[in-house]
């Protein structure tokens, strides 16, 4: 996809950003000091936040990305029922996707008919998957392109708005509302919380994961697609109801 251009609050999206450009771009907008820094900074306030509200540590997270928009960037002009960047593909870790699942059990949200909305996009997913295709080398974003997020409601909604993953949370607008999937006024690397975050969430999943499990922490997680999630809750479901 192709960036349109950038301001000193982000870059501004058509579409979907490279992955590749954001990060070129978040290199020149900050020091490795200050990228260093603040990484720090924000792992170290997460989990002094979830120890200080008995909270989980991602929950935190959420907590201080939020209050750095509100602190740092103009107010933004996202709002319930403007879903246009809610019809593409988002990538996120398994602890997102555990954060998710918490939030659907809590309001009683039933799997089972996020997935039957999901129905074309999951058997894209599917499909790719049980080709054999290395999922490195697939262009995820691009295959579910245009079609609504499973958790979208029908108001336009987002179901687990509040536990929402970082994918979601990095996509926003200051000045105009996007009016077509083509984003014109959207934008991420707003803040410098948002460049660290992938690696903070990475560290809390890693100091999570029991020490017989863990590998050296390399800075980053496997990421894989909302739809990815839900097929594998799906075949758990299935090899539970067979025991």
């Amino acid at each position: 996809m192709t960036t349109l251009f950038a301001d000193h609050n982000g870059i501004y999206l058509y579409g979907m950003t490279d992955p590749e450009d954001l990060r070129r771009y978040i290199q020149q907008k900050y020091t490795e000091a200050e990228i260093q820094y603040a990484y720090e900074h924000l792992l170290e306030g997460s989990k002094a936040l979830a120890k200080q509200e008995k909270i989980p540590p991602i929950q935190a997270l959420w907590k201080i990305l939020d209050r750095a928009y509100a602190e740092k960037v103009p107010p933004l002009t996202c709002q319930k029922g403007c879903a246009h960047c809610c019809h593409t593909g988002v990538m996120i870790t398994e602890l997102e996707w555990e954060e998710m699942m918490n939030a659907a059990r809590k309001q009683d949200i039933d799997l089972n008919t996020i997935i039957d909305r999901a129905e074309k996009s999951m058997h894209k997913v599917a499909k790719t998957l049980e080709s054999g295709v290395d999922p490195d080398s697939v262009d995820w974003y691009t295959m579910v392109i245009n079609q609504p997020c499973p958790f979208l409601e029908e108001d336009q909604s987002c179901a687990i708005h509040e536990n929402r993953p970082l994918d979601c949370r990095t996509m926003v607008a200051f000045r105009e509302v996007c009016d077509s999937k083509k984003l014109e006024h959207a934008q991420r690397g707003a803040v410098i919380e948002e460049a660290v975050a992938p690696t903070v969430i990475a560290r809390l999943q890693y100091e999570q994961t029991p020490k017989f499990k863990r590998r050296k922490f390399t800075g980053s997680q496997k990421l894989r697609l909302i739809q990815h999630w839900l097929l594998q809750w799906k075949q758990k479901q299935k090899k539970k109801k067979k025991k």
